[in-house]
């Protein structure tokens, strides 16, 4: 469909909703035909345009007092504005990120509908959803808010509260802002370990570990401003024993990823580069992506002082 027919069918919509002397304008039938044409302009794959049919359906649903069908509007605008400006990045042409701010308040707005109709769950993932989307824009300070507002709406559910809470982490060392990434994932820790009597959550627990270690390295911590049980997590990995409990200072990781950690840990202290290097290489492939690039920024500091 063509701009024009599509302004030309809208307008002829919407003056049906204009008052007429001694009639008063039937807002169903019209919230009926904004969908329709919502409907059409998603199978034509025209996004930009069905967004604003989709929100003129969620005004008319609010107007006869459907809230349930003014959220749904809502979300389904907010969906088709973040796929015309997904089109638009993935084919990187220029943008005035029009349809992006369109999606974030669309989305905005079914979140809050959501939380005041009392299913807080339901706001979180309209949260969730529009974070990974500026996320995957690569946008991690816009996503960061969102994904705080999803983790304080998902307090009485633990895994996804914990998930919510890791990208929020990962926001943060994207930033980077690894002092505050620290605090998140030391958060994460005792959360889990707190709601987790039968060690459903190791893995998360390793990741999260070694995290850690990598954030105190990079971080450098003093004893004056830093947490005692901060410090605990890196002195885990400095002290030296005969006994196979020493050298897996978490119950969480393998016995091989602790010592290569108790050995970067050792280098670092003696600034050691070519056996950090060495280490790098043999600890990497064992890491995830995000792992791996914080390996790399605490190995290039190190380097950096030499």
């Amino acid at each position: 469909m063509e701009g024009q027919e599509f302004l030309t069918e809208y307008r002829s919509i919407s003056n049906k909703l204009k008052k007429r002397f001694l009639r008063r304008p039937n807002v169903s039938e019209a919230s009926d035909h904004f969908r329709q044409l919502g409907k059409r302009l998603d199978d034509t794959d025209e996004p930009q345009y069905a967004a604003f049919c989709h929100l003129a359906t969620g005004r008319c649903e609010q107007t006869i007092g459907n809230s349930p069908g003014e959220i749904e509007a809502v979300t389904t605008a907010a969906r088709s504005f973040l796929k015309a400006e997904m089109e638009i990045q993935s084919l990187k042409n220029p943008s005035f990120e029009f349809h992006l701010t369109a999606a974030v308040s669309s989305f905005s707005q079914a979140a809050k509908l959501q939380e005041e109709a009392g299913r807080p769950q339901l706001a979180a993932g309209l949260h969730l959803e529009l974070a990974d989307a500026l996320w995957q824009l690569k946008r991690p300070t816009e996503a960061l808010p969102y994904y705080q507002k999803a983790a304080h709406l998902l307090g009485g559910h633990i895994l996804d509260l914990i998930l919510a809470k890791l990208k929020i982490a990962s926001c943060y060392i994207a930033t980077p802002d690894h002092h505050n990434a620290l605090l998140i994932l030391s958060e994460v820790a005792n959360f889990a370990s707190e709601h987790d009597p039968c060690d459903l959550y190791g893995d998360i627990q390793e990741n999260v570990e070694i995290l850690r270690v990598l954030l105190m390295l990079i971080i450098e911590p003093s004893t004056h401003n830093t947490s005692p049980h901060l410090l605990a997590v890196l002195d885990r990995y400095k002290g030296e024993g005969e006994n196979g409990e020493d050298l897996t200072p978490s119950p969480y990781l393998t016995k091989e990823i602790s010592l290569l950690l108790q050995s970067i840990v050792m280098a670092i202290q003696v600034t050691d580069t070519e056996a950090l290097l060495f280490l790098e290489d043999e600890l990497a492939p064992r890491l995830t992506d995000q792992q791996r690039g914080l390996l790399r920024v605490l190995v290039n500091m190190t380097v950096r002082k030499v």
